[in-house]
């Protein structure tokens, strides 16, 4: 781009741009500076300023914004990030986070934080923002599932923190942020106390986060939840991020500690991971190029309570793209996964979940199931909303609430599902998965029963056989039949499942569907 563009030759560079576009679910990063081989070499003052006007001019006749993300300077001159977005996407782009780790370790501060566009006085005030229950303000723990939103507008800027400049008077609500944003970020707020870690397996299963942020704090070192939160969002091919918190009150022989702690961690057989800690523009951009990258954990150093690398970790959030590419199965046959239910006065029976699959517009009737006996019940929505705002109609990778028509509540559970009536589901009591034992006290049997988690499933089973081997121990894969102890669910061949009793668990994928 480093040739004056004029209408000769803009299409080409035009159409490349939409491509890129296309690619990347609206938006795309795109460097100024860069040599062959992909290093940092730079240009000077007037190539740079050239070629960030091409950049610009493609982009305006594409109906795209650029925004810059930084700029450094590489081995001859300066190096840009540009982040390009449509200026008008048709749906809003969905980023999921869920945010585990130990106890105490400053989840829900950070996503008060993060999401209020205020820092923290040291002592708890912006969680209560994030905590559903009395209790968890009382006691300042988490044991339920909070999700809080923050979003960015087509410039780049985050829309919390603009609404908090602009309506000092008044409060913001959700509704704004998703009308003023490109791109919205949902964390998952989890629990992190161990009394709590089947709630916070629910999380990372059935919401179908596209990434995890692993949460330590600086003064606490890695704990034995950390290493369990870790090896949950591993097993479930989940990135993880890593963010150090708590680093204006930590000594620093204390944080040299807690980071030697964590590398020894990633290194370990399993897991063999390369960390990236993040310290300056430079590993900024290299982090953001790397997301993908499964050996590469990006690690942020940050302080709730002074602000410390924050705007680096809100540049990072930006950036990232969605995980999950739902483009191809929004043309599928609609399908969702309930996770929550309620009763809601005036409207009646309401029921949460993701959307897998398809569409799902307002008055539609799909088929609730499967009930006790494995039967599907056909049920009209009557509204949807989505993020707590009414839409219309709601699309794969998103999360909204439904309001079923002629429904009690008493008829629903978690783990139920929504689906097209051209899919003539069926629900069942016996599957096989291909398992791994990731650690056992002892061995494992035939009629052995642990709680199995699948996507929003959460029931005991039993396992009444295992293929060519008599038992099983910590390390050993198998293939395995379970059964359902209490009631049929609705599986298909390749979902992920963790297998649990006490500190006994195991993951594996499901290989048929009986």
């Amino acid at each position: 781009m480093l040739k004056e563009i004029d209408d000769s030759n803009i299409e080409k560079y035009e159409t490349h741009l939409q491509w890129l576009l296309s690619e990347g679910q609206g938006e795309t990063f795109y460097e100024i500076g860069l040599d062959s081989t992909g290093s940092s070499e730079g240009l000077d003052q007037q190539n740079y300023d050239t070629a960030v006007a091409n950049l610009n001019k493609v982009a305006t006749k594409s109906k795209a914004i650029v925004s810059l993300v930084c700029e450094r300077t590489g081995k001859g001159g300066k190096v840009g990030s540009f982040l390009v977005r449509e200026a008008a996407p048709e749906i809003c782009v969905d980023v999921r986070y869920c945010v585990c780790g130990n106890v105490d370790s400053g989840k829900s501060t950070m996503v008060g934080v993060l999401t209020r566009g205020q820092l923290d006085n040291g002592r708890g005030l912006v969680r209560i923002n994030c905590f559903a229950h009395k209790h968890e303000i009382d006691t300042g723990r988490t044991s339920s599932i909070s999700q809080q939103i923050m979003g960015f507008n087509v410039k780049g800027e985050c829309v919390n923190q603009v609404l908090m400049d602009s309506s000092a008077s008044h409060a913001y609500s959700w509704g704004d942020i998703i009308e003023n944003s490109y791109k919205v970020i949902s964390f998952l707020d989890l629990a992190g106390h161990e009394k709590y870690l089947k709630t916070t397996v629910s999380g990372m299963t059935g919401h179908m986060p596209d990434y995890c942020l692993l949460l330590i704090g600086a003064n606490m070192g890695v704990t034995r939840m950390t290493k369990e939160h870790l090896g949950i969002a591993l097993a479930l091919k989940i990135p993880v991020i890593v963010v150090i918190t708590k680093i204006d009150m930590c000594p620093a022989n204390v944080l040299k500690q807690t980071m030697s702690d964590l590398q020894k961690i990633l290194k370990m057989r399993g897991v063999r991971k390369i960390s990236l800690v993040v310290r300056t523009q430079d590993d900024l951009i290299t982090a953001i190029k790397s997301i993908n990258n499964d050996r590469i954990i990006p690690i942020f150093m940050l302080s709730n309570v002074t602000g410390e690398n924050l705007d680096a970790f809100r540049k990072f959030l930006n950036v990232v793209p969605p995980r999950i590419q739902w483009d191809l199965l929004r043309e599928k046959p609609a399908e969702v996964l309930i996770d929550q239910t309620y009763f809601v006065t005036g409207v009646g029976t309401v029921v949460g979940g993701t959307v897998m699959a398809g569409k799902v517009p307002a008055g539609q009737t799909l088929l609730l199931g499967p009930d006790g006996n494995g039967a599907f019940m056909p049920v009209q929505i009557k509204s949807v909303h989505s993020k707590r705002v009414p839409v219309k109609q709601v699309v794969a990778g998103q999360s909204a609430g439904f309001a079923l028509k002629k429904i009690k509540r008493s008829m629903i559970r978690k783990g139920m599902v929504l689906v097209d009536p051209s899919e003539k589901p069926q629900a069942t009591w016996t599957f096989e998965a291909d398992i791994i034992v990731l650690y056992h006290s002892t061995t494992i049997h035939t009629n052995y029963q642990p709680v199995v988690q699948c996507m929003t499933i959460r029931q005991s089973a039993k396992i009444i056989k295992i293929l060519e081997r008599d038992v099983l121990r910590t390390g050993d894969k198998a293939n395995v039949r379970f059964k359902f102890l209490y009631r049929p669910e609705y599986l298909k061949v390749g979902m992920r499942l963790i297998f649990r009793e006490g500190r006994c668990k195991g993951l594996g994928i499901i290989s048929k569907v009986r």
